[in-house]
């Protein structure tokens, strides 16, 4: 799909500080994971090839390969990110990737209008940026959807991916266990004040309906995997899920005591999420994992 940057992690548990390289290692994994969700989404979408349109906060550059693909190869993406390291990043998926001659770059804020014409473009995607507390990133998504509706063609399309967080399934067989991490996560960072916008529910058609866009449409879209499961597919679930968010931190054990979670099933889960223990979860021959992300599309209308 895309070049995955060296992985300089293994397997162990520990607390997870992000860095922009990891950041970056950890979108490009998150988009690994999620390509049978986002295929499926793109699939659905109305992309005519030739057609110029904008991934506005690419990243990393995980979707521009498989917004190509969609538009077979015809036409031109724009890609935009407020990071200069992480359009760095992008910039090498698409020399590697051979896609310099159809892909163009540039620095961007979602606070700041973006820097294209009205009427320019025939489509607009975003995955994983709009967020119902964007403000604490000093924009509003609402502001940010009228500003897409702006700078693309009456009868175009908007498009925003979420790959929510709320409902996934990483625990088979231990329900209580995972409903209790999965909450007390979200304590957790709540606590912290810290963007963690997977775990919200996002009014995603009030955004579209307040930039008067038409025809709105939502459809859910689903990752899924069973045993044997890839190596990068492990290292995302190890590393960003039972590491990064149930991380066995002092915090989040009190919070999950707090709502229902025995000493033994924390030791239960200590051991299954321990990657040198015999019961390894993730490499056990009836684990699986769902995870599904939510499109929503609208239409510039005419006139």
């Amino acid at each position: 799909m895309f070049s995955l940057p060296q992985n300089p992690y293994n397997l162990q548990k520990g607390h997870i500080r992000l860095t922009i390289q990891d950041y970056a290692n950890q979108e490009l994994l998150y988009n690994h994971f999620m390509q049978p969700a986002l295929q499926s989404a793109l699939h659905q979408l109305e992309l005519p090839p030739g057609s110029v349109g904008l991934d506005a906060g690419c990243g990393p550059g995980g979707v521009l390969l498989l917004l190509d693909k969609r538009l077979h190869a015809t036409g031109h993406i724009w890609g935009s990110d407020n990071s200069p390291t992480l359009l760095a990043i992008a910039r090498e998926q698409v020399r590697q990737h051979g896609l310099t001659e159809r892909v163009s770059l540039f620095c961007a804020d979602f606070g700041d209008p973006f820097p294209l014409p009205d009427n320019s473009l025939d489509w607009v995607w975003t995955a994983d940026v709009l967020t119902s507390i964007g403000e604490k990133r000093g924009f509003s998504s609402e502001d940010v959807m009228r500003d897409m509706a702006r700078i693309v063609k009456p009868g175009g399309q908007v498009a925003v991916f979420l790959g929510n967080r709320l409902g996934a399934v990483y625990l088979p067989g231990y329900a209580h266990i995972e409903n209790s991490l999965a909450t007390a996560a979200n304590l957790n960072f709540r606590k912290r004040d810290q963007l963690h916008a997977s775990f919200e529910n996002e009014n995603v058609l009030g955004w579209m309906r307040a930039a008067s866009l038409a025809q709105l449409h939502i459809s859910a879209h689903i990752a899924q995997y069973q045993a044997p499961l890839h190596p990068d597919i492990i290292r995302y679930i190890q590393r960003y899920i039972f590491e990064a968010e149930y991380g066995c931190t002092p915090e989040l054990k009190a919070y999950a005591h707090g709502i229902g979670l025995t000493e033994e099933e924390w030791q239960v889960w200590l051991d299954i999420s321990d990657p040198q223990s015999p019961n390894y979860l993730l490499t056990r021959d009836d684990y699986y994992c769902v995870r599904f992300g939510i499109l929503a599309t609208g239409r510039v209308i005419n006139g």
